[in-house]
């Protein structure tokens, strides 16, 4: 066997060992977060991705709907700020990274009906444009999809008020 099969099959390995890891913990994580958040509805507490008292975001159980995880709201890593609306949901998330772009400035905005979010505008800073997609749900009497629509835009900086 040459040197060269051997460290693409050491890396093969690794990548493969990495990924059960990886997927490995996610799941146990997907499950400690499902029964916290069992915990949490059985004590009344919200689990609807609306920041707690510390103003982070709490744990959500994973939509039935697989479609609608992209509506979540951004997991707290330090460089978000969440605008809190009057009924204790995120409504918008600012931009606090002062390497980015955007910073201060929106890069995702929530509307909802009820508990369920009905709207989705994400904004994507880039040197001389700003990409816009905005996805639209509705929902049918039962609480399932009925359709989602998503559309793209571009606007550029200089007009953008963003």
């Amino acid at each position: 066997m040459s040197r060269k099969t051997t460290v693409v099959g050491a890396l093969a390995l690794t990548a493969v060992l990495a990924a059960v890891v990886y997927f490995t913990g996610d799941s146990q994580d997907r499950a400690a977060a499902t029964s916290s958040a069992s915990d949490k509805k059985a004590g009344g507490g919200p689990t609807t991705g609306a920041p707690s008292h510390n103003g982070r975001p709490d744990s959500t159980p994973v939509p039935p709907d697989p479609r609608l995880a992209a509506l979540r709201v951004s997991p707290d890593n330090g460089l978000i700020k969440f605008v809190v609306g009057d009924n204790g949901k995120v409504i918008a998330e600012i931009d606090q990274d002062p390497a980015s772009l955007g910073f201060g400035k929106p890069t995702r905005e929530y509307t909802y009906m009820g508990d369920k979010v009905v709207a989705l505008t994400a904004y994507r800073y880039m040197s001389d444009h700003v990409e816009i997609s905005r996805t639209l749900v509705a929902y049918r009497a039962d609480g399932s999809v009925a359709e989602i629509k998503e559309s793209t835009n571009y606007q550029d900086r200089a007009r953008s008020s963003r």
